[in-house]
């Protein structure tokens, strides 16, 4: 029957697949899927392309498969999980679980024969094939409409486009069977006849602030001794690491944590040394681990500039860059060997001597825990240390070398971002003295143009950090020759940008564009000439905002802002806060400032400022964002100087497909819990209240009952027909309001009655036992509202009311209630009894 044992039952993962060990990192305890919580730090988005525009939204059938979809997956996806433990995490959760088979291998092509299997198969991958066609070659071999989910550490390559249609190609028609399903799955992009899903693993902003917090929780359960806190590593790291330069994976953080006892151990964010501090401290928990080598092998390739800085290298490129020569051996090697007083002293210098004779052994690098291998090539064990290490050297030149010993990595991406993060560690008084190397810096050479542009971003950085809050003519001069250097004639239509850094993503646009904006805010001699957006901050009044402005916003769909929009939005609003009026042409990217200064009292908020903010692309993020920084100030004050503005805007854009989703916003929630009930309701005009009454069940129940009473002027404006309607959207809440609306001679009484017998019959039956409380005409319109379900209470008040009704009126109503009386037909008769015994006794009287 093709039946294997996991469908019948009789197996299931295998034994200890859901118990994690970390026998890379000592004094990590184990982790028990089954029992423990994991860590969860990013989540699986589609990479779309322009011919592949849309996707599935997720991988749930694979990782958390509804227990009621029996249809098991169908499709091919190729997930990039990129850091090592997280990738190894991931498929030892989906292996724990166990929805569908997983097998571990170290490319796709060794599990080839397994690709046959006619079963959902996940298969976790650790390296690259032999060439880039054989993953393709693979996927081929897997049999149409069955499931595939492949786990890897790097992104499915794709074929460089042809030109014309693929589809249509000679080389195409040229293949025949799994040699042409197999270039259909490599076309660029994804493409019309590909069928495989590319996804990629991406972070959270905040994954280090969950991860710490998770190994916190982790250590208390294992009982781990340790004086380990996750709000002081995480402090820590705010100083040292802001930009995530030198601890950017799981792997860094858990190193980290396992080396040091307590963040008080951990170096200071401006210790020159904090590289050899941390290696010291991994060698010691790692013996393998040749801290000195290192620091040699790290230099060495960094200081080779043909040689990329990032990513893995072949053995031979490795070996290239380790020094050449004999080592010449004197007795200050030998002597200690022979001589030393203790047999630990010996092996220790025979250890050192050791090391120094095999340095040049490729080999050597892989024994000694420097390079892992990736895919065929070999990389830093680790690249966080590696990193640290040319920290302290690049601290060291920039404090006693010559611009040209470390300014040259400015024109280069890779190695520019840890000289931004060396720049950021450097004191503040070295940096001005950096800063004050006139004749170094206003050359044109590539080491003045690179050294003077990287201090003009961290100076911008530090500015908005609140370090450098009074002046900044210490770095003027510095300033004068970085914008000399600008082209400022069309800034109105393109970006003046630096001579050493790149434009080509919205990353390094917005970095730029913040440091200029953050120069700004200093109240320094205007260093640009003319009105421009790219120096708010000196001009009082500023043109039409540019295209390279207003088309900046975060991407669609980001769940959490990342650190360069957080930067870029906290200057917008020290900016901001310095204006007296706002700029009629208002970018979208400060309608949040603008609001958060109109919530302080700043200025009156306008509707249009909400406008293109609460839009359904941005829910992940600005929600968040706008509540966060609105409760920054009283929460009720804040809210009511908003309240008018918001409502205003959200009544404008009350149609279309998205006006829905916005009453489930939290930035509204917080409006509506923060404000005081009867003043928000007073503040609205007639037009507000009839808006917010036409879907009154979006508002806190406690709303209702007051918007509906202070609509009173517009009660005789409900269509015929639709009163019952109207009440229904108000729902049970205002059942006490009701009794106001009995009294008043409208279309609403009706519905009002019916509507307090079904809300809250116990009260509609108290009163019309205590008659005195309604007028005739409402204890009536009540009393002929009564269900049948509830004709006891009815029954009741007319015994104990008799006269509320006319005798002819009591005789209609017995008549109506008995088909359906039930038990209470002898009490109905009884009544029209009666009515009926007076009458014919004075029928009688008169024939006397």
């Amino acid at each position: 029957m093709d039946l294997e044992l996991l469908d019948l039952g009789l197996a299931g993962p295998r034994a200890a697949a859901h118990v994690i060990e970390f026998p890379a990192f000592p004094g990590m305890p184990s982790l028990d899927l089954r029992r423990d919580g994991k860590w969860q730090l990013g989540s699986e988005k589609p990479v779309l392309t322009e011919d592949r525009p849309s996707s599935a939204h997720s991988l749930e059938e694979w990782f958390a498969p509804s227990p009621g979809w029996r249809r098991p997956p169908c499709e091919l996806n190729w997930l990039c999980v990129a850091d090592d433990l997280e990738r190894h995490l991931l498929a030892k959760t989906l292996e724990a679980a166990g929805h569908y088979e997983l097998v571990f291998a170290q490319t796709l092509d060794d599990v080839s024969g397994r690709l046959a299997s006619t079963k959902p198969l996940v298969v976790a991958v650790s390296g690259m094939g032999a060439n880039a066609d054989a993953d393709f070659t693979a996927l081929a071999l897997r049999p149409e409409g069955v499931g595939l989910l492949v786990i890897a550490p790097y992104a499915l390559p794709t074929r460089p486009e042809m030109g014309g249609h693929g589809y249509l190609s000679w080389e195409r028609a040229s293949l025949q069977g799994r040699e042409r399903i197999a270039f259909d799955l490599s076309t660029a992009g994804g493409g019309l006849w590909s069928k495989v899903h590319r996804w990629v693993w991406k972070r959270f902003p905040d994954w280090r602030v969950r991860f710490l917090a998770w190994l916190e929780r982790h250590f208390d359960k294992a009982g781990k001794d340790s004086l380990y806190s996750a709000t002081g590593v995480q402090a820590w790291l705010a100083r040292f690491d802001p930009q995530e330069e030198w601890f950017h994976t799981v792997s860094d953080l858990l190193s980290l944590c396992l080396g040091f006892e307590g963040e008080k151990k951990l170096p200071n964010e401006d210790d020159a040394q904090a590289g050899h501090t941390l290696v010291a401290a991994l060698q010691h928990s790692q013996p393998a681990f040749i801290g000195a080598r290192l620091a040699e092998l790290c230099l060495a390739r960094w200081r080779c500039s043909h040689v990329a800085w990032n990513g893995a290298l072949s053995l031979d490129a490795w070996a290239a860059l380790m020094p050449l020569g004999p080592v010449v051996l004197g007795d200050d090697d030998l002597t200690p060997i022979v001589q030393g007083k203790t047999a630990a002293q010996r092996k220790k210098a025979a250890d050192a001597l050791s090391q120094r004779l095999q340095g040049a052994n490729p080999q050597f690098l892989l024994q000694g825990g420097l390079l892992k291998p990736v895919a065929g090539t070999y990389e830093f064990q680790h690249r966080s240390l590696a990193n640290l290490l040319v920290r302290d050297q690049l601290l060291a030149d920039m404090v006693d070398a010559p611009l040209s010993n470390w300014a040259w990595a400015c024109f280069d991406a890779e190695r520019c971002r840890l000289v931004d993060a060396a720049l950021d560690a450097l004191p503040l008084k070295a940096l001005q003295v950096l800063a004050s190397r006139d004749t170094e810096l206003e050359a044109l050479g590539v080491a003045a143009i690179g050294a003077s542009e990287a201090v003009f971003y961290a100076v911008g950085r530090r500015i908005a950090k609140g370090e450098i809050t009074s002046s900044v003519d210490a770095f003027v001069p510095l300033a004068r020759s970085v914008l000399a250097r600008l082209d400022m004639d069309e800034v109105e239509w393109s970006l003046p940008v630096p001579w050493s850094r790149s434009m080509d993503s919205e990353k390094d646009q917005l970095e730029w564009i913040s440091a200029c904006w953050a120069w700004s805010l200093m109240p320094t001699p205007r260093l640009a000439s003319g009105a421009s957006w790219l120096f708010p901050g000196w001009d009082a009044v500023l043109p039409q905002p540019p295209g390279w402005l207003t088309s900046l916003w975060p991407d669609k769909d980001v769940e959490q802002l990342p650190r360069w929009w957080q930067l870029f939005f906290q200057i917008a609003e020290e900016w901001v806060k310095d204006l007296d009026a706002p700029p009629p042409d208002v970018p979208r990217v400060l309608k949040m400032a603008y609001l958060v200064k109109a919530a302080h009292g700043g200025w009156q908020a306008q509707p249009s400022w909400w406008d293109e903010l609460l839009h359904f692309d941005n829910i992940g993020w600005i929600d968040e964002a706008l509540v966060d920084k609105f409760g920054k100030a009283m929460a009720q004050e804040a809210a009511k100087r908003l309240w008018p503005s918001y409502l205003g805007w959200e009544a404008a854009e009350k149609t279309g497909v998205e006006s829905w989703s916005r009453h489930s916003w939290r930035v509204r929630r917080w409006l509506l819990e923060s404000l005081p009930i009867p003043w928000a309701i007073d503040c609205l005009d007639v037009a507000g209240r009839v808006y917010l009454a036409s879907f009154p069940q979006t508002l806190p129940p406690s709303w209702r009952g007051p918007l509906l009473l202070s609509l009173n002027e517009q009660w005789k404006t409900i269509p015929f027909g639709e009163e019952f309607a109207f009440l229904r959207r108000f729902g049970p809440t205002i059942a006490d309001e009701l009794e106001q609306l009995l009294e008043h001679k409208l279309l609403l009484r009706g519905a009002a009655a019916n509507w307090i017998w079904r809300w809250n019959a116990p009260r509609a039956g108290d009163l019309l036992q205590h008659a005195e409380a309604l007028t005739a005409e409402a204890w009536s319109e009540l009393f002929y509202a009564c269900p049948t379900e509830q004709l006891p209470m009815a029954l009741g008040a007319l015994q104990a009311h008799p006269d509320r009704l006319t005798r002819a009126e009591r005789a209609a109503w017995v008549r109506q209630k008995l088909p359906a009386s039930g038990g209470l037909a002898q009490s109905l008769l009884a009544l029209l009894h009666a009515e009926r015994r007076p009458a014919e006794g004075l029928a009688s009287g008169s024939a006397a």
